[in-house]
């Protein structure tokens, strides 16, 4: 029983920092927080031209996009932030490529994690999908 206790803490545990550090969004937005080793990132100027041309749907769906690099993040829509210290970067065991994608839901728990560029596609799928989506549409909100 110990053995899957820890395996359970160690999947856990970087989920649990990474909503520490962001927790002040938690029922208020849904987060994609996209890593890159460096702030000029080819990568992630690659996936803010994806996200510019679907800025409504992503506001629509309460979306955050969230930036960090090593030492910092910052908020780059629907508004730009300025930079707030964090390990948040160091916490999370970003990919040897030094990109990676992770989707926080309303609840503060990680939806989607990927190593790649996020089609919208794709993300606004998963989101329509997701149980709390389902009743803002119905809602209206």
């Amino acid at each position: 029983m110990k053995p899957f206790i820890i395996f359970a803490f160690l999947l856990i545990s970087p989920i649990a920092m990474l909503s520490q550090s962001l927790s002040e969004y938690k029922w208020q937005n849904r987060l994609l927080v996209i890593f890159t080793e460096s702030e000029n990132s080819s990568e992630l100027q690659k996936q803010v031209q994806i996200f510019d041309k679907k800025k409504n749907e992503l506001e629509d769906r309460k979306l955050k996009v969230i930036h960090s690099v090593p030492g910092k993040y910052q908020v780059i829509f629907p508004e730009k932030s300025t930079w707030k210290n964090s390990n948040l970067y160091e916490k999370m065991e970003i990919s040897e490529a030094g990109f990676e994608i992770i989707l926080i839901g309303l609840d503060g728990t990680v939806k989607l994690r990927q190593p790649e560029l996020l089609k919208t596609k794709k993300l606004f799928s998963l989101i329509d999908s997701m149980p709390m989506r389902q009743a803002e549409i119905r809602n209206g909100n």
